[in-house]
């Protein structure tokens, strides 16, 4: 298993080489969040947070959003392989099934993941305020829930194959969980009915372990909650990826 894992990731790693326009593309949309909203933090009052806090909150849940919109849209690739027939020949080679979905979320890992230093080492350069091991910490967490999203993405690719009907799931669930999660400003702020739909998005509590894990509080029960959840949803969605998978 961990070899035909390895020998995807390292696969897949080469073709990113090739085509490393891929990394650029996929860092602006958070790093224009960063430069163009971010300053607008500076001078921001509301109830329990002041100027000096809100970058500092901002910043890490734009990590979050990296994961999220890097990763939910990756099983484009994949569809575009099926229907080239890659995908085929793969499923019917002495290949451990779950390896494929594996080393693709690997790759997806470093790609996103190299964006996401490029992200915090422009957050810091604006004045981010955030303790080291807390980073490593917020990485960690990043690192989950890439792989757990990119794995939901490839699960949807090989039961839909159809991009169309993707953009759209897409497109559908991706707004809600962003708006759900907290990442422009922290849920403290909205009323009590949001804050209790938004305990069941895993993106929010991935957000407010980050913002916890850069503050130095790593005993916010944030944490646990956050790791348990995207472990076991990526369980499951890797379930349904190697299912749709061994029926295609």
């Amino acid at each position: 298993m961990l070899r035909d894992t390895g020998l995807v990731f390292v696969y897949q790693t080469r073709r990113l080489m090739r085509s490393p326009v891929v990394i650029v593309v996929g860092i602006m949309q958070p790093l224009l969040w960063l430069l163009l909203f971010g300053p607008l933090l500076k001078g921001l009052t509301a109830p329990g947070l002041d100027s000096s806090e809100a970058f500092d909150l901002f910043a890490p849940g734009l990590l979050v959003l990296l994961a999220l919109y890097g990763s939910l849209y990756t099983g484009f690739e994949l569809i575009s392989e099926w229907k080239a027939g890659v995908v085929d020949r793969m499923v019917v080679s002495p290949m451990r099934t779950a390896a494929l979905i594996l080393g693709k979320a690997l790759r997806d890992v470093l790609a996103i993941g190299i964006q996401g230093v490029i992200l915090m080492l422009v957050a810091f350069a604006m004045g981010l305020d955030a303790e080291l091991i807390g980073v490593l910490v917020a990485f960690g967490l990043f690192a989950v829930v890439i792989v757990m999203a990119s794995t939901f993405s490839y699960a949807v690719a090989l039961t839909l194959r159809d991009e169309n009907l993707m953009s759209q799931m897409m497109g559908f669930l991706s707004l809600p969980l962003l708006l759900l999660s907290g990442v422009v400003l922290p849920l403290s702020l909205a009323p009590d009915w949001l804050r209790h739909v938004a305990q069941a998005n895993p993106f929010y509590h991935v957000v407010m372990a980050s913002r916890s894990s850069m503050a130095g509080d790593f005993g916010d029960a944030s944490l646990p909650i956050a790791l348990v959840s995207c472990t076991v949803l990526t369980v499951l969605v890797l379930r349904w990826a190697v299912g749709s998978l061994r029926r295609v």
